[in-house]
């Protein structure tokens, strides 16, 4: 077997955890092609890595110089006139604790005028913002793993100077509530669609029916595999044709809701089917502490009652019971909701911890996402789950 050398390339899969004042959250980046010659690792990991085989980690506190420091002077004041934003053809305004790109906001100091990095709104009212120009993971405590995937020989085309700690932190943080206050997600109409036209006949199609891209479907098992257990009676809501359960989970009971019976007879994880559609009805068919388990794949994105079908779920699951939610960055356009068109990628994890949090029924709240460096096209996976208090 393979280890890893001063001169090695290797596929290294990295996981960090950190916490917000809400919930835990786990970011994991699958980076392949990792020069230990030319790219720049984070702190620490370089040197404790050489000599690991496939299948060794490493795990740390990564190094406060690794993560954006917080500086209080990046926090400014600005008028509304300096925020300039169109979204679907329409003028936006600044809602507190939402990030945008900084072209939004007209001569930024020390920004390029067409940069897309992100900043949040923390503070607006109708005369002006507070525009925190701060990384979304800036002074955060973060606990890092590395795990070898593969090693291979050292090639002379391979490695960019990639700084792996910019590339991991990119995204992360976003999901983040500010320490007191609700994010605003609610802007004009934000569960309107493209389509308002009948649900089941456009979920009836082939296209409509193929809910997750194959690349996806481990990393939707591996999030389900750590909260699932045999025995479990489990609702599944809006199923497609398999309900991406884990191989070696035996539950009790398995009963899909969904909107298509010709779909759902074709999953056979189902045990029995229930059509219901959550956009007329948000009240589940089931009785109170009904089910172990609530999974919901690639389709929180179309809930136009999200916060009554959270309450409900809460309701049918048994005190302990656990939702977990998992979704793609790829939707079927006519049906999304607005809103989830309009954030960016981490941000739909906070819009789904808000489905969660303002029920005020669950506990134990957790955020994941899943990503891949690759020359391929590939998915990311996220998922956001918690536990019937």
């Amino acid at each position: 077997m393979a280890h890893i050398a001063q001169d090695s390339l290797a596929t290294i899969y990295f996981e960090f955890t950190w916490k917000s004042s809400n919930a835990t959250h786990v970011e994991r980046y699958l980076a392949e092609g990792v020069s230990f010659t030319r790219d720049i690792l984070p702190l620490g990991v370089k040197s404790r890595m050489r000599g690991l085989g496939v299948g060794d980690s490493v795990e740390m506190a990564m190094d406060p110089s690794e993560v954006p420091a917080f500086k209080p002077g990046k926090i400014l004041d600005m008028p509304r006139t300096r925020f300039k934003a169109q979204v679907h053809g329409r003028d936006i305004k600044p809602r507190i604790g939402r990030y945008y790109p900084k072209f939004y906001i007209e001569s930024v100091p020390g920004t390029r005028p067409d940069s897309a990095t992100p900043f949040r709104v923390v503070k607006a009212d109708r005369a002006g913002f507070k525009a925190d120009l701060n990384h979304p993971m800036a002074g955060r405590e973060v606990t890092l793993k590395a795990t070898v995937v593969d090693v291979r020989p050292p090639s002379e085309d391979a490695g960019n100077l990639s700084r792996w700690s910019e590339i991991i932190l990119k995204g992360p943080g976003m999901q983040a509530r500010l320490l007191d206050t609700p994010t605003d997600f609610l802007g004009a109409d934000p569960f309107l669609r493209e389509d308002e036209t009948d649900d089941a006949a456009f979920y009836s199609t082939e296209k409509a029916a193929d809910h997750l891209e194959a690349s996806s479907i481990e990393s939707v098992q591996k999030v389900y595999g750590a909260l699932l257990e045999n025995g479990m009676d489990i609702l599944d809501l809006m199923p497609g044709r398999t309900s991406r359960l884990p191989e070696d989970i035996t539950p009790a009971s398995v009963i899909g809701l969904g909107l298509s019976q010709e779909g759902m007879d074709g999953n056979a994880d189902l045990d029995k089917n229930v059509i219901h559609n959550l956009n007329d009805d948000p009240k589940l068919p089931f009785d109170d502490a009904s089910f172990d388990a609530v999974i919901c794949t690639a389709s929180v994105g179309y809930l136009t009652k999200p916060f009554e079908v959270f309450e409900d779920v809460a309701r049918v699951l048994k005190p302990g019971g656990v939702f977990a939610v998992t979704y793609t960055n790829h939707w079927f356009e006519p049906k999304v909701i607005q809103v989830w068109t309009e954030l960016q990628e981490f941000e739909r994890m906070g819009l789904v911890s808000q489905f969660f949090i303002r029920t005020e029924q669950y506990e134990d709240l957790w955020t994941s996402s899943d990503r891949v460096e690759s020359g391929a096209k590939e998915d990311s996976v996220f998922a956001v789950w918690g536990r019937k208090i």
